[in-house]
Order: C-alpha cells, then structure tokens, then sequence
C-alpha cells in the first residue's frame, strides 16, 4: 500500500511509530561507551515493543500494552535515584494511570474520554501532572532520558489526537490557563538550571504547553500538533543525546564548567548549533501551520490572548537559555587541563538522523 493511500490517521500513527523507532535505536547505538550496554540495549528493546503495541495494536490490546508501558516506568523510577518525594509522586500519578487505562477498557465512553485527558496529561506533560515525566527524563543518568522523552511524547500526541479540538467553552478555558501557568512555569525552571539534563526537561516541557494551549485554537491536530510534537520529541531528544556524549567523555557536568567545545570539537559544536537553533524555531512552526485551520474557528478572541502570552513566554524565555546554553557550551575559552575528543563518525550519523528528523516534522510533514 502506497503511503498516499493510507488514512490520515494511520499516516500518523506511522510517523510517531517511526519516531520511537529511530529513538530507540539512537539510544541503543548511543551507549558504546558504557559497559552495561547490551543489558541497556535488551531493556529500550523491550520498551520499545511495548510502545508500538500501544500505538498501532487494536482495541483493547493497545490498552494492556499501554499499562505494559508504564509498568515498566514505574519499576524504572521504582528503582531510580532521586527524591523520595518526587519519586513518591510519579509512582502514584502512574498506578493512578494504569488504573484508569485497565478502567476505559471495561467502562463507557465518557470515563474513556476522562482517562485519556488524563493519559494526555501525563504524557505529553503539563504540571502539575508533570512529575513523573520530569523524573524520568531529568534524573536518568543518559541512557533512557531521550527514549523516554520521546516514547512520552509520542504515546501522548496519540492520545491528544484522539482528544482534541476542544469543543466545550470551560474546557477549553481550564486547558489555556493550565497551559499558561505552565509555559511561565517550566520556562523559570529553566532559567534556574545549571544541569543540561534539567533545563533540557524543563525546555520540553514549555514548549509542550504551548502544544497545549494551541489545541483550544486550531483544529485538525494531525495537521499541525503531531508535526510539531514530534519536533519537540526528536530536537530535545538530540540534545539529550549530544549531551550524553559529553557525559561519556567527561563525567556529568555542570553548565559552565566546560567552555569553548567547538573549537577543539568542531563535529560537536556543529551539530549543536544547529539543535539549538531548531529548538529555538520551535515556537514558530505551530502557529505558522496552525493558522491553516484558524478560519473554521468561530469566537477565538479569548484563547488568541492565551496564546499570544503563552507563545510569548515560550519563545521569549527559550531564546535566552537556549542562547546561555550554547554560549556557555560551544563557545568562550577552552580548558587547557583537558584532553578534547570529538564526535566519532557514529555519534555525528546519529545526531544527523534526529536533525533531519526534527527538521523534516516540522517544515516538511
């Protein structure tokens, strides 16, 4: 079957598919330098079956794959290092999950949809349901952070899919206040963070809630929210990934402590310019493809003063710790008590992949 023939909605679904496909991989083939990486590489596998399961399965077994999903994320945080508190959180969020999924299964259509609001939530994250996304992705010490992330997202604009538009008016304005508080939120994380990891999370998080807010405004989510979930997914993921490869080579780090990598690792400082500068085009690509679907839209005057805050916050604020993050990476004076290696071959093919990935869901989808 050709691809043209396929309905939009399964077009999409193989998109996302592919998406958790080339992360997995990225992961898989990212983690040479670590000792336990078959037994990493035999995990990603695992999950990576239970995702696709969730996503392309019929009824009800996408479901039972779906608690497989976050079974196994709550074994991970189970696990993990990290705060108790939090870790406390996220464990309750996700049993709180795989109940309402065991529950749409056997229930009506109105606790499926309140189930899958809250699915959505949680996966593509928008706080306060955000925590157990922010621990998985922000704690995890390189080898599943930009998996997650993009196994997260991606489960999650399925969800959304389904979901959106946002037809009822107090819906709709819960959605954008949320979104709001979120996008201020997430990005003062962001500009409170010295681990790469962390402002990365939080990063993602303030662009997904200008995902969010823009779903109470545009209609035809698979035209304009998967293209640019999916940009968020794979930009993020390849700066999780380029900053594993610096973990790898010098230990976990502050942002700072090591100045001045593009001169003596050009191969990095390439392809982390040009991350950086997709992550900072982020904001833009949905309302340029969002307005295509802005004329059958009656009475937006509210929910276009939402977005205009929340876009203003998301590109306002991302353009200065993104512009901090390159500064202080790329460039300045070099260490000279360190011994620089560059990117590998390998390592650039595959931040190669998540660039013209991330490029071609957000211009050419």
């Amino acid at each position: 079957m050709s691809l043209e023939a396929i309905p939009a909605s399964d077009h999409t679904l193989m998109y996302l598919a592919s998406a958790m496909i080339l992360s997995a991989f990225c992961a898989i083939f990212g983690q040479h330098q670590s000792k336990p990486s078959s037994t990493i590489a035999v995990e990603i596998l695992g999950v990576l079956g239970l995702g696709l399961g969730a996503l392309l399965a019929p009824f009800p077994f996408n479901r039972y794959f779906l608690m497989g999903v976050f079974g196994y994320a709550s074994y991970f945080l189970f696990k993990s290092h990290g705060g108790a508190t939090l870790k406390t959180i996220s464990l309750v969020q996700i049993v709180l999950a795989i109940f309402l999924v065991l529950g749409s299964v056997f229930t009506g259509h109105s606790f499926a949809t309140l189930a899958g609001l809250f699915l959505a939530f949680t996966l593509v994250p928008l706080p306060p349901f955000h925590v157990p996304f922010a621990f998985l992705v922000g704690s995890d010490q390189g080898r599943f952070s930009g998996f997650w992330l993009v196994l997260f997202l991606s489960l999650g604009l399925a969800e959304l899919r389904e979901l959106s538009p946002f037809t009822s008016d107090d819906l709709s304005i819960f959605i954008s206040l949320l979104a709001l508080g979120s996008a201020v939120y997430s990005s003062f994380k962001c500009l409170g963070q010295r681990q790469p990891r962390l402002l990365i999370t939080y990063a993602t998080i303030a662009h997904t809630s200008l995902l969010w807010g823009l779903t109470t405004v545009f209609s035809s989510f698979f035209k304009w929210g998967i293209p640019y979930g999916l940009m968020i997914a794979l930009a993020m993921n390849g700066l999780l990934v380029a900053y594993t490869f610096v973990q790898q080579r010098y230990g976990a780090h502050v942002i700072g402590t090591l100045p001045g990598l593009a001169f003596p690792m050009p191969r990095f400082g390439t392809v982390l310019v040009l991350l950086i500068s997709l992550a900072m085009l982020l904001p833009i690509i949905p309302i340029l493809t969002g307005l295509t679907t802005l004329a059958t839209i009656e009475d937006q005057d509210i929910s276009l003063i939402f977005i205009l805050l929340i876009f203003s916050s998301v590109w306002m604020f991302g353009s200065w710790y993104f512009s901090h993050l390159l500064h202080q990476t790329a460039f300045g004076q070099a260490r000279p008590d360190i011994r620089y290696i560059d990117l590998k071959i390998g390592e650039v093919c595959i931040l190669t992949l998540l660039i013209v990935g991330a490029s071609y869901s957000g211009l050419f989808f």
